[in-house]
């Protein structure tokens, strides 16, 4: 039988450990709220383009949490937006590193590397992306990816059927839709073009300029120039400060000119066919 000694010395033992347990655990507790509290901060900072902040709270937050890949993820797009490129590249592939299923690592590093014009790069990574079937942000990979066969390869048959992919995975993407209008006004499919392009003004996507302008050069080419006229002017007077409002007035003008060019033609023609037959 134990001595009472020797239990209340092993009781002293496992209170101490007990105490210790519960010290550790309180301390690891604190940190994973402050690495939340950086971590938190840092993303507003990112999105509200403050830059500099984002960069300092990711970095607090890595200093305690120094193998998290959704920090580096952050951290290396931090470094990107304040000039830092082969460092925000390698801090990426760092993320990937421990974790080489973080597909929003793989779409900055891709994006990185297609704005750098490493364009073989880019679409292997974009490519990459698609094989994981649990990413819900696909729409944005399948767009980048049109946009990366318009401009590298120069493919719009390629482009076009991304763009498709896209909007099948979200059909309110309004960037997919302007790009499917644009390849199709350019094949004089103005139909088709004039209703992506309303798709693409459509709920929040209304306040880009481009797709209302389109709009209207797409009503101009199908005759409708009335529709055309108040597209315009829609343009000029919501969206002021752009350049768009620019093109929106010399166009109404080209518009004005070409009415009265085909008022002058169909005038013409009638007077023909009112002449004696002789």
């Amino acid at each position: 039988m134990l001595s009472w000694n020797i239990m209340r010395s092993t009781f002293f033992i496992i209170l101490s450990l007990l105490v210790m347990t519960s010290c550790a655990s309180k301390d690891q507790e604190l940190k994973e709220k402050k690495v939340g509290l950086y971590f938190g901060a840092g993303m507003q900072n990112l999105m509200d383009k403050q830059y500099t902040e984002a960069l300092k709270n990711f970095l607090k937050a890595n200093e305690l949490d120094p193998n998290n890949s959704e920090i580096l993820n952050n951290l290396g797009m931090s470094y990107y937006f304040k000039g830092e490129k082969d460092l925000a590249i390698n801090t990426l592939k760092q993320a990937l590193k421990i974790n080489e299923e973080n597909s929003d690592a793989k779409v900055n590093l891709a994006s990185i590397y297609f704005r750098e014009k490493r364009f073989s790069e880019a679409e292997k990574t974009y490519k990459n992306v698609l094989k994981d079937l649990t990413y819900d942000k696909q729409t944005r990979t399948y767009y980048n990816l049109g946009i990366l066969e318009l401009n590298y390869k120069k493919d719009t048959v390629a482009a076009e059927t991304y763009f498709k992919k896209s909007i099948k995975e979200d059909d309110n993407y309004c960037p997919s839709y302007f790009q499917l209008g644009v390849i199709q006004y350019n094949r004089k499919q103005f139909k088709s073009a004039l209703k992506n392009f309303k798709e693409a003004s459509m709920g929040d996507c209304y306040e880009s300029p481009a797709p209302h302008y389109y709009q209207a050069l797409a009503m101009i080419d199908l005759g409708r120039f009335d529709e055309a006229r108040v597209k315009l002017d829609e343009v000029d007077t919501h969206f002021k400060k752009s350049g768009f409002a620019v093109k929106a007035r010399a166009k109404a003008i080209e518009l004005s000119k070409l009415e009265n060019r085909k008022s002058s033609e169909s005038h013409a023609s009638r007077n023909v066919l009112e002449s004696p037959d002789f």
